[in-house]
């Protein structure tokens, strides 16, 4: 995996992010290590960077809050600056949550969806399973694995 060759931001300094390997088609997906500035800056798009990592019931979240957001004032009886108020306090609220946890989940999602750690054995994948709580199993390749 890649080392960093300073902290810049990074959350351990050393490793900047970790691939995962579909083992049926090959592909390969990167996931970095801490904030997620692309589900922080984007993810209000009807969710499309979430439904990009696969990550659909997040998306679907943002695709309902866009509901909401155009549904709403009509079924608030026209108060169109408390519904704006509330639509923009959860948009944000979710942003920021992405924004720290979006990269663990992506991580999570692609194991749960059957994709392994592209080097198991690796430091990195030995970081991303401490720093995220994933399994030790996780790190065993598909072969391997019952």
């Amino acid at each position: 995996m890649t080392q960093a060759e300073d902290t810049n931001g990074q959350s351990n300094g050393k490793y900047t992010h970790v691939d995962f390997k579909n083992p049926s088609t090959g592909e390969l997906k990167e996931v970095e290590f801490g904030w997620s500035w692309t589900l922080f800056l984007f993810s209000w798009l009807f969710g499309i960077p979430l439904f990009r990592r696969r990550c659909r019931a997040c998306g679907f979240v943002f695709l309902a809050l866009w509901i909401v957001a155009l549904v709403g004032p009509w079924l608030a009886g026209g108060d169109v600056a408390a519904t704006a108020l509330l639509t923009v306090c959860a948009f944000l609220g979710l942003l920021i949550f992405l924004g720290i946890k979006g990269n663990e989940m992506t991580a999570k999602n692609y194991l749960e969806q059957g994709w392994r750690f592209a080097e198991p054995n690796s430091e990195a994948a030995d970081f991303a399973c401490r720093t995220w709580g994933i399994a030790a199993d996780e790190l065993m390749p598909v072969t391997a694995k019952r």
